[in-house]
């Protein structure tokens, strides 16, 4: 459809497209709002119900509630959820260092068993 709307456009020379303001009375951009909207209730298949835009964010925010949802119910990292109880796709600005602190991944020596307590 883009295609044959680009060949119209080169073969048909006195056509020009130019951005108009939304909704401020011209005639002809009222007209194909309409139509636009008339579109969209009847259903076409090639139009869809809301903006690209509005669908990519509607996704985030639905991956982002299922992810806090394991996040908050999950078996593993429940220390680190105590320090970040919010899942995020924003970095924490966590340097190695503390990352390893944090869940325990790193080079840390243990503690040696005659310094331990005998509780058993």
């Amino acid at each position: 459809m883009v295609r044959e709307i680009q060949t119209l456009l080169l073969s048909h020379k006195h056509i020009h497209l130019r951005w108009l303001k939304a909704h401020v009375g011209y005639l002809g951009n009222e007209c194909a709002d309409q139509l636009a909207k008339e579109a969209i209730t009847k259903g076409d298949p090639f139009l869809l119900p809301k903006p690209l835009s509005c669908l990519k964010a509607e996704i985030k925010s639905a991956a982002l509630s299922i992810w806090q949802d394991n996040w908050d119910n999950g078996e593993t990292g429940r220390s680190i959820h105590d320090v970040v109880p919010r899942a995020s796709n924003k970095p924490v600005g966590w340097n190695r260092e503390e990352i390893m602190f944090f869940t325990g991944h790193g080079p840390f020596p243990s503690i040696p068993s005659s310094l331990q307590s005998s509780n058993t």
